[in-house]
Protein backbone atom coordinates (compact mmCIF):
# COMPACT_ATOMS: atom_id res chain seq x y z
CA UNK A 1 0.00 0.00 0.00
CA UNK A 2 1.23 3.17 -1.24
CA UNK A 3 0.87 6.63 0.97
CA UNK A 4 -0.90 7.23 4.21
CA UNK A 5 -3.76 4.84 5.23
CA UNK A 6 -7.20 6.08 4.58
CA UNK A 7 -9.05 8.35 7.39
CA UNK A 8 -5.27 9.95 8.10
CA UNK A 9 -4.73 13.68 7.81
CA UNK A 10 -1.28 14.48 6.67
CA UNK A 11 0.04 17.45 9.02
CA UNK A 12 2.80 20.07 8.73
CA UNK A 13 5.04 21.51 11.39
CA UNK A 14 5.34 25.06 10.93
CA UNK A 15 8.51 26.93 12.07
CA UNK A 16 6.53 27.61 15.27
CA UNK A 17 5.79 24.50 16.56
CA UNK A 18 2.59 24.28 15.64
CA UNK A 19 0.86 21.48 13.22
CA UNK A 20 -1.70 22.53 10.58
CA UNK A 21 -3.53 20.43 8.07
CA UNK A 22 -4.67 21.31 4.88
CA UNK A 23 -8.15 22.05 5.96
CA UNK A 24 -7.62 24.35 8.56
CA UNK A 25 -4.91 26.46 6.80
CA UNK A 26 -7.79 26.61 3.84
CA UNK A 27 -10.42 27.62 6.36
CA UNK A 28 -8.27 30.48 7.81
CA UNK A 29 -7.14 31.84 4.74
CA UNK A 30 -9.39 31.17 2.11
CA UNK A 31 -7.50 29.90 -0.82
CA UNK A 32 -7.96 26.46 -2.54
CA UNK A 33 -6.44 23.35 -1.85
CA UNK A 34 -3.50 23.21 -4.56
CA UNK A 35 -2.52 26.79 -3.28
CA UNK A 36 -2.45 26.05 0.04
CA UNK A 37 -0.31 22.67 -1.21
CA UNK A 38 1.87 25.55 -3.12
CA UNK A 39 2.41 27.67 0.25
CA UNK A 40 3.24 24.48 2.52
CA UNK A 41 5.91 23.38 0.07
CA UNK A 42 7.66 26.78 -0.43
CA UNK A 43 7.89 28.14 3.32
CA UNK A 44 7.19 26.70 6.69
CA UNK A 45 6.79 30.38 7.94
CA UNK A 46 3.22 30.80 9.58
CA UNK A 47 3.34 34.61 8.15
CA UNK A 48 3.53 33.20 4.89
CA UNK A 49 1.36 30.52 5.23
CA UNK A 50 -1.68 32.22 7.16
CA UNK A 51 -1.51 35.25 4.72
CA UNK A 52 -5.11 36.40 3.53
CA UNK A 53 -5.96 35.21 -0.03
CA UNK A 54 -3.97 37.72 -2.66
CA UNK A 55 -1.90 38.77 -0.05
CA UNK A 56 0.83 36.42 -0.34
CA UNK A 57 2.79 38.34 -3.87
CA UNK A 58 4.73 40.22 -1.61
CA UNK A 59 6.44 36.92 -0.27
CA UNK A 60 7.57 35.38 -3.66
CA UNK A 61 7.30 31.49 -2.40
CA UNK A 62 10.48 30.88 -4.02
CA UNK A 63 9.56 33.18 -7.40
CA UNK A 64 12.50 35.54 -8.14
CA UNK A 65 11.97 38.98 -7.40
CA UNK A 66 13.06 40.29 -10.49
CA UNK A 67 13.64 43.87 -10.25
CA UNK A 68 12.54 46.25 -12.98
CA UNK A 69 15.44 48.34 -14.52
CA UNK A 70 14.60 51.76 -16.08
CA UNK A 71 14.28 51.69 -19.53
CA UNK A 72 17.07 52.97 -21.32
CA UNK A 73 16.41 55.86 -23.46
CA UNK A 74 17.98 56.08 -26.99
CA UNK A 75 19.97 59.34 -27.48
CA UNK A 76 18.71 61.61 -30.30
CA UNK A 77 20.86 64.08 -31.97
CA UNK A 78 18.61 66.85 -30.91
CA UNK A 79 21.21 69.07 -32.04
CA UNK A 80 20.71 68.41 -35.86
CA UNK A 81 17.08 68.94 -34.86
CA UNK A 82 17.39 72.23 -32.99
CA UNK A 83 19.56 73.57 -36.17
CA UNK A 84 16.49 72.66 -38.48
CA UNK A 85 13.93 73.79 -36.00
CA UNK A 86 15.95 77.49 -36.08
CA UNK A 87 16.18 77.42 -39.76
CA UNK A 88 12.61 76.97 -40.41
CA UNK A 89 11.79 79.69 -37.63
CA UNK A 90 13.78 81.90 -39.04
CA UNK A 91 13.50 81.38 -42.99
CA UNK A 92 9.24 80.28 -42.27
CA UNK A 93 7.87 82.33 -39.17
CA UNK A 94 4.36 81.86 -40.23
CA UNK A 95 5.24 77.54 -39.32
CA UNK A 96 4.72 78.64 -35.47
CA UNK A 97 1.64 79.40 -36.00
CA UNK A 98 -0.04 76.17 -35.11
CA UNK A 99 -3.64 76.31 -37.30
CA UNK A 100 -1.32 77.17 -40.37
CA UNK A 101 0.54 73.89 -39.47
CA UNK A 102 -2.82 72.39 -39.25
CA UNK A 103 -3.90 73.53 -42.34
CA UNK A 104 -0.72 71.96 -43.94
CA UNK A 105 -1.22 68.83 -42.69
CA UNK A 106 -4.91 68.36 -43.76
CA UNK A 107 -3.89 69.94 -47.70
CA UNK A 108 -1.35 66.99 -47.37
CA UNK A 109 -3.70 64.64 -46.29
CA UNK A 110 -6.25 65.11 -49.47
CA UNK A 111 -6.23 62.88 -51.66
CA UNK A 112 -5.99 65.17 -55.40
CA UNK A 113 -7.99 63.65 -58.65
Amino acid sequence: MRGRPRGTKKTFTLDDGQKVSLNEVMAKTGCKDSAVRQRLSQSRDPAVIFAPKGAHKDYGYGRRKVLKKPKKIAKINTQRQDKMAAYIVNSKPFYADPFYRLALMKISCVKRP
